[in-house]
């Protein structure tokens, strides 16, 4: 999430915020991506968001500070499968975690032409 106030008043300092973005210089766009991605939402954690790691028992541990859309139980969240090829998951644990969803009907070689989709 970005923090539209302060990227507003980013804008504003730089006296770019009333111009169409067809009216903006070179350096005025990139002043305008930069703006852009200095202005955190509240809801970034200082330190930036996290990412999920699978620990040395092959749980996938997903802290309080990593990005929502690792949270597969919630509606904007993305699949756990999607979670697990990100992760580069061996099969056991993505079986495993697979499994327990009781949709599995995933072989081994699926999952591992997911990870590479060649």
């Amino acid at each position: 999430m970005i923090n539209l106030s302060n990227l507003a008043a980013q804008l504003n300092d730089l006296g770019i915020i009333n111009k169409t973005f067809m009216d903006m210089s070179k350096t005025e766009i990139l002043l305008l991506v930069s703006a852009v991605f200095s202005s955190p939402g509240e809801d970034v954690p200082p330190e930036g968001w996290q990412p999920p790691i699978i620990d040395t028992s092959g749980c996938i541990v997903i802290s309080h500070n990593a990005h929502p859309k690792y949270r597969w139980w919630t509606h904007d969240g993305q699949s756990i499968l999607e979670t697990l090829i990100e992760l580069n998951a061996p099969w056991e644990v993505a079986k495993r975690y697979l499994d327990s969803r009781g949709t599995n009907s995933m072989t081994e070689d699926d999952y591992m032409h997911k990870l590479i989709p060649f």
